[in-house]
């Protein structure tokens, strides 16, 4: 079996209401790593305890025999709950057939044709992550909640209501009072994620009077936290350029020339320092688009301008004579 095994996930069934133990999702987790996506004929696999070992390290493989029997018993009985639009849920059953290999140590699960449509051919809308950074969690709580936040990686941020959290994470007939969610469930999880994941998350409660309604978390790859960390070189001082160094928002073509000369040797700083788009912070993102913008043939190792635009639309931002301007979620599909 492959050590760098991929979970993909329609987005309904990541937010998904279902009831699970850890290691039944660990064993979902598992087959869906194995799965390929994009050859859904194949729906059965089989993994050995050994192999459930080692991609969960911190099961007991003293145990571990009686702990995957019990879970694949138990898994082969549960429904989802999906959202398939506003007004539709569809309960979804998620193993078709188990079998157990006597004296083997060898277990074989095959999908539910009814999952097929959440886990295969998925052009968009789904989200995929490595299964090795929720190998070492503890909790089903970390998992969804890595899951819900891998969501939304590329924006760097998603705002929950804290009804929906809860009824994702199944405790939403417990925890009346936020600072017991808090302590118990939520703080637990995110400590968990960034000690042990690829991501760094951290969360706002968002109130209305008294009230927390919502949860707002920002969401960082460790690579691009620690890119971020290190400072920029600076750009270079526009006295240095002349004495009309003059950015026009309006009409950036019409920008002078002295400040197009100042915009192509910012855009070799900004190239130097960044390898990858997704380590570009917002700020630099809106200096990238200023500095393509005022002459077509400056270019950046991340495209022209429209890439630079199309970034910005994924991280849930657009720009206004060239000012950063939140997009209302409901809206994100349709900025051009």
């Amino acid at each position: 079996m492959n050590d760098k095994l991929t979970v993909h996930k329609a987005n309904n069934f990541v937010q998904a209401s279902y009831s699970m133990t850890l290691d039944e999702m660990r064993i979902l987790s598992l087959t869906l790593g194995v799965f390929n996506p994009k050859n859904p004929s194949k729906r059965g696999f089989d993994f050995t305890v050994a192999e459930f070992c080692k991609h969960f390290p911190e099961v007991n493989p003293d145990i571990a025999y009686t702990q995957v029997r019990n879970a694949v018993l138990k898994i082969s009985k549960r429904w989802v709950t999906l959202v398939d639009n506003e007004h539709e849920l569809t309960e979804v059953a998620l193993i078709h057939k188990r079998s157990y290999f006597k004296k083997e140590g060898r277990f074989y699960i095959e999908f539910h044709d009814e999952l097929i449509p959440y886990i295969s051919e998925l052009h968009d809308n789904y989200t995929k992550y490595q299964l090795v950074n929720i190998g070492a969690f503890s909790s089903t709580h970390s998992i969804r909640l890595y899951e819900l936040c891998s969501q939304y990686r590329d924006t760097g941020w998603r705002q929950t209501p804290l009804d929906d959290l809860k009824e994702w994470l199944q405790v939403s007939d417990k925890y009346e009072r936020y600072n017991n969610f808090n302590q118990r469930v939520l703080t637990p999880a995110i400590d968990e994620i960034n000690a042990k994941s690829d991501l760094l998350v951290s969360v706002e409660p968002i109130k209305r009077g008294r009230s927390i309604v919502s949860l707002k978390f920002t969401i960082k790859s460790k690579k691009s936290a620690v890119k971020i960390e290190q400072k920029r070189p600076a750009f270079p001082h526009k006295n240095k350029y002349g004495s009309f160094v003059k950015f026009d928002a309006q009409n950036p073509k019409f920008s002078s020339h002295e400040y197009a000369i100042y915009a192509k040797d910012c855009l070799l700083k900004l190239d130097s320092f960044y390898e990858v788009i997704d380590d570009v912070p917002l700020d630099d993102l809106v200096h990238y688009a200023k500095f393509l913008a005022v002459n077509e043939s400056h270019k950046s190792k991340f495209g022209k301008e429209r890439d630079i635009w199309a970034e910005l639309k994924k991280r849930g931002y657009k720009l206004s004579l060239y000012e950063l301007v939140e997009i209302p979620k409901n809206q994100i599909d349709f900025v051009e």
